[in-house]
């Protein structure tokens, strides 16, 4: 979140940008080994492990939005302290997975906990088995690598010069950062969400919607509907007023 730094000894703005630091060499040094997941989806092997087999699709699928959504009772999100490995193992599975597993691996482990008939209606609440069915058979025609493309681009050092050239830059339209309340995704990167409000000019504040996980649009589309209606309104009240 916020935007693009610089590479090392590069100045933006007037202050040289740190490095990052290799928290893949520390998630591996863990008691229990663990990796990022973008550091998985930007391999080569990722999308084939997750394309195949093909006939275990929907069981993968139902998995993995049941583990990000605010139907898995696993997900406690909070802000982490900073960016190292220690903080980062609080994060679930489906983002900092084991060291030897992939994402389905790692998504069956925790799934094998779940009960199928609670986990099966809960999601049908906002993701029906005739809509989830969709998802599969476009992923049995396309594949996952489209998709995992931009964990690729993000973590290539080449592609990603393309980005520097908006280091340091705001924001300056009017916006809004709508999440779930039980969305980890909102703290997977330590100070990002509290950063908004420097980076976006214009800021409207954050929504954190409970009873939403990462599919916050899906599980509760009548609430991030008023939000978005709230937000439209308040941006025309002050076009108006200026």
């Amino acid at each position: 979140m916020g935007t693009p730094t610089l590479p090392f000894d590069t100045i933006a703005n007037g202050h040289p940008t740190p490095v990052k630091k290799d928290i893949q060499k520390e998630l591996a040094s863990l008691p229990e080994p663990r990796k990022h997941y973008k550091l998985y989806y930007s391999t080569e092997e990722a999308a084939s492990e997750m394309d195949n087999p093909q006939d275990g699709l929907l069981e993968f699928l139902r998995g993995y939005y049941h583990l990000k959504s605010a139907d898995w009772e696993g997900n406690d999100p909070h802000p982490l302290k900073e960016w190292n490995a220690s903080e980062l193992s609080k994060l679930p599975n489906y983002y900092v997975m084991p060291l030897k597993e992939g994402m389905r691996e790692s998504v069956k482990y925790v799934m094998a906990k779940e009960d199928p008939e609670i986990v099966s209606k809960r999601g049908n609440r906002w993701l029906p088995d005739n809509e989830i069915q969709v998802y599969v058979e476009a992923f049995k025609q396309n594949g996952f690598q489209g998709g995992l493309n931009y964990y690729r681009v993000g973590s290539s050092p080449e592609y990603m010069k393309d980005v520097e050239l908006f280091a340091g830059r705001k924001i300056d339209i009017p916006s809004i950062f709508i999440s779930g309340k039980q969305d980890w995704g909102t703290y997977q990167e330590p100070g990002g969400f509290e950063k908004m409000a420097e980076v976006c000019t214009k800021y409207k504040g954050g929504q954190l919607v409970d009873g939403a996980g990462h599919w916050v649009q899906q599980e509760q589309p009548e609430r991030v509907s008023e939000l978005i209606a709230d937000f439209l309104r308040q941006i025309n009240v002050d076009a108006i007023s200026h």
